[in-house]
């Protein structure tokens, strides 16, 4: 079940409609385990609810819904009558001007995808070339869809506050809206296939861009545009290039970074941290450390003693 939020996804420039969404789901009885914003203001939630009844009239914006834990005693009500239930992996698709009645009679949890008409009508042009004006969401109600719910357990298992899948979340739900329009739209199309490599200015392009920006929140959008091409295309061509997805890439690249500034004992750990596009000191340390199997304090003892 997915109770759905009666305002826009919340914009990183207009943070009163993140509590917008908060409010709408906690009246209907959700209360939030997580919530995260993403680029061009699209957001992520988890959400657990319980008990209750809640109707939802023509929201401003799409949702996706992905059940991550039971759901059985979800349904959707029709006249008073339950028309659909839920189970684990469970997938909703509510467009925009949507309108659905819920009953819960115990608990469940779920990821919620906001996004708007924009992120589809962009995705449709740049991915299928296909005009925006002919992509219209269909309704989808406690479905079957094994590549969403799987999606949906990778998300529910991932840290959203590490720095290192920041670009990871944004590359996971670009994918999942890509899936949305393929698979649940009037477009009705797999997505294209892609095939070749980066040309080498490209890849030189990129390599520099990036290294010049690993201070800097990159989102898949950003580095395709870089380039001139669709994130979707971009990804598959960046992978084919440099053997490894655009976010492992960047990943990689901020620690070696740090590897090397770590070597320089007049800069602090913490100002390395920052420089290399970690949050703070310990986020830093965890990634270092998952990387290198050391920390960054005991690697610069290593390296200057």
């Amino acid at each position: 079940m997915a109770h759905e939020p009666r305002n826009p996804a919340p914009s990183a420039h207009d943070p009163d409609r993140h509590s917008d969404i908060i409010d709408a789901l906690r009246a209907a009885g959700a209360a939030p385990r997580r919530m995260l914003e993403l680029s061009q203001g699209r957001a992520l939630a988890l959400w657990h609810n319980q008990q209750g009844e809640a109707r939802y009239e023509r929201p401003r914006h799409h949702a996706l819904s992905i059940y991550t834990r039971a759901g059985e005693h979800t349904s959707r009500q029709v006249n008073g009558h339950a028309v659909s239930k839920g189970f684990p992996g469970a997938v909703c698709l509510f467009p925009e001007g949507s309108q659905s009645s819920w009953r819960i009679t115990g608990p469940f949890e779920f990821i919620h995808l906001y996004f708007n008409d924009l992120d589809i009508r962009r995705i449709a042009g740049q991915t299928w070339d296909r005009e925006p004006a002919t992509v219209q969401l269909s309704e989808r109600y406690q479905i079957e869809d094994s590549l969403m719910a799987q999606a949906g357990q990778m998300l529910d298992l991932t840290d959203w506050q590490a720095p290192e899948q920041a670009l990871a979340l944004d590359h996971l739900t670009q994918w999942l809206m890509i899936q949305i329009v393929s698979r649940h739209s009037a477009v009705n199309a797999p997505p294209p296939e892609v095939t070749g490599q980066l040309a080498r200015p490209q890849r030189q392009r990129l390599q520099e861009r990036i290294h010049a920006s690993l201070d800097q929140p990159l989102t898949l959008e950003t580095m395709a545009g870089w380039v001139n091409l669709s994130p979707y295309h971009f990804a598959r061509l960046f992978r084919a290039s440099f053997g490894c997805a655009p976010y492992q890439y960047v990943q990689e690249q901020r620690l070696t970074r740090a590897r090397e500034l770590l070597r320089q004992r007049h800069h602090k750990i913490t100002t390395i941290a920052l420089t290399c596009g970690f949050g703070d000191h310990s986020q830093f340390t965890r990634a270092f450390r998952k990387r290198f199997g050391i920390t960054p304090s005991a690697y610069r003892a290593s390296k200057t003693n």
